[in-house]
């Protein structure tokens, strides 16, 4: 199930005609956790349910632009001078005709169309020339979406091939579950004119890129992800290359689910789509599961149009998700407000001829104050009103308990505004109404209460 395109946004306008492809889609199972969920709730029956692992896994850390190529080509331009030690032979880079003549001999066989060594047979000398490689590196990732903030990486040589021209297979297997993509780095060596292209296949789809006709001053890097059905490079007539092999892995403590992998590249998201899976499952079992999931959103949509910045990504990986399974969505509008009664004195003055205006700073919202939450509007993704009076009236429960908390814990609110009835007013003192409008409160370790100033949010319902 791909995520929505935001062109294609209106496509969910009516839910009932809404169709998402299904690629990925497994059917409602029993299914184990991801690594970030090791703390989700277990039912009388020891079966997970999918709450926390939905609400971990909306962060926008996790979610991708499923239109990332899986085969990513940059060139740098210049290239020092520099040194190549192959077993135990220095080559000066670029190399010329007559050394690659040599290096073949010196591998074994002149004859032969290709040669591959061990990493530890290989070693390129120079800082600069290190440093040209580490460039075109990080060009090829970000090609691949692969962020400077992915989590803890490091790349490897692994080996070091030569090839004549032909064409010749190049190994893309994962070699264990924390290597995600290789990278093919083309050195100089100095030919006329060079028709190298490299090809690799996913899913019966073939991307392919050309590397530059001259050679001699600039380096090549060809990042493929781990696990492509097919990968080769074809070398032109009278062209030789001489190419270093990496592997970009992330350390293994890390959290792997940070670096995109090539099953994130299509279809749905796996934890997410694991989530909504185990949640329908549980649903159909009788087993524990939620009843209705609430996400904030950073802004206050009325339609699914509406939705912008980081909203946009949210729904577009969630609606496919939701439809796919048989939930539906809602958009509700959340007022909360606390409010409080007291008196407050002042000076004397004339009795009901006063224009003087409540001393506010003497306005303290008492410990135990009056709470409401209200909701504004319910409204489907098309934008019609939706009457939902039990599932508002179970939204109402679930953040009076505190469901949202976590949710307003790192999020910048807006200011609040605080307003004040009087109820009654006499020479001396009036009887105010205190009110103030938030989403959630929170209490520190020492019992405090601790105060979000907003008044509003609208927040995402997902309902089976």
């Amino acid at each position: 199930m791909d995520p929505l395109k935001y062109w294609d946004m209106r496509a969910i306008d009516d839910w009932n005609a809404f169709k998402p492809d299904m690629k990925g889609y497994i059917p409602p199972q029993e299914l184990g956790l991801w690594p970030d969920c090791d703390s989700i709730e277990v039912s009388a029956n020891s079966l997970p349910t999918p709450k926390r692992q939905l609400i971990n896994f909306t962060h926008l850390d996790y979610m991708r632009d499923n239109d990332a190529p899986f085969l990513a080509l940059s060139v740098v331009e210049r290239f020092p001078a520099t040194r190549l030690t192959v077993r135990g032979e220095t080559f000066a880079a670029p190399i010329s005709p007559r050394d690659m003549k040599f290096l073949f001999t010196h591998l074994g066989n002149d004859r032969a169309s290709e040669h591959t060594v061990a990493a530890a047979e290989a070693k390129i000398l120079g800082d600069a020339s290190r440093s040209s490689i580490s460039q075109g590196h990080s060009a090829v990732l970000r090609t691949l979406r692969v962020r400077a903030g992915d989590g803890d990486r490091e790349t490897t040589l692994e080996a070091l091939s030569v090839f004549k021209a032909g064409i010749h297979q190049l190994l893309t297997a994962s070699r264990d579950s924390n290597h995600f993509a290789t990278i093919f780095v083309i050195l100089p060596i100095f030919v006329d004119s060079a028709d190298i292209r490299v090809y690799a296949t996913h899913e019966n789809i073939t991307s392919d890129v050309r590397l530059p006709k001259d050679l001699s001053q600039s380096v090549s890097a060809i990042g493929v992800y781990a696990g492509i059905s097919d990968a080769h490079i074809e070398v032109g007539t009278g062209a030789e290359v001489v190419c270093l092999i990496y592997h970009e892995c992330v350390v293994p403590e890390a959290e792997p689910w940070f670096v995109p992998r090539l099953e994130y590249l299509s279809g749905a998201l796996p934890p997410l789509r694991d989530a909504f899976c185990l949640w329908r499952h549980n649903l159909n079992s009788g087993a524990k599961a939620p009843a209705l999931m609430l996400l904030v959103l950073d802004h206050n949509p009325k339609c699914s149009t509406d939705f912008s910045g980081d909203d946009v990504t949210l729904l577009c990986h969630l609606a496919p998700l939701a439809q796919a399974y048989g939930f539906k969505m809602f958009i509700g509008r959340l007022v909360h407000t606390m409010s409080t009664k007291q008196e407050v004195y002042h000076d004397p003055k004339e009795y009901f001829e006063s224009t003087e205006d409540i001393d506010r700073s003497k306005l303290r919202m008492s410990n135990e104050p009056r709470v409401r939450y209200g909701w504004n509007e319910l409204r489907t993704l098309g934008g019609a009103i939706a009457t939902q009076p039990v599932l508002l009236a179970m939204a109402t429960r679930m953040m009076k308990s505190g469901y949202l908390h976590d949710q307003f814990m790192d999020r910048d609110l807006d200011e609040n505004e605080d307003d004040v009835e009087i109820e009654d007013e006499s020479i001396c003192f009036a009887t105010v109404i205190y009110k103030h409008s938030e989403l959630h409160i929170s209490h520190t370790a020492i019992d405090a209460a601790e105060i979000f100033p907003v008044r509003t949010a609208s927040i995402l319902f997902i309902a089976p």
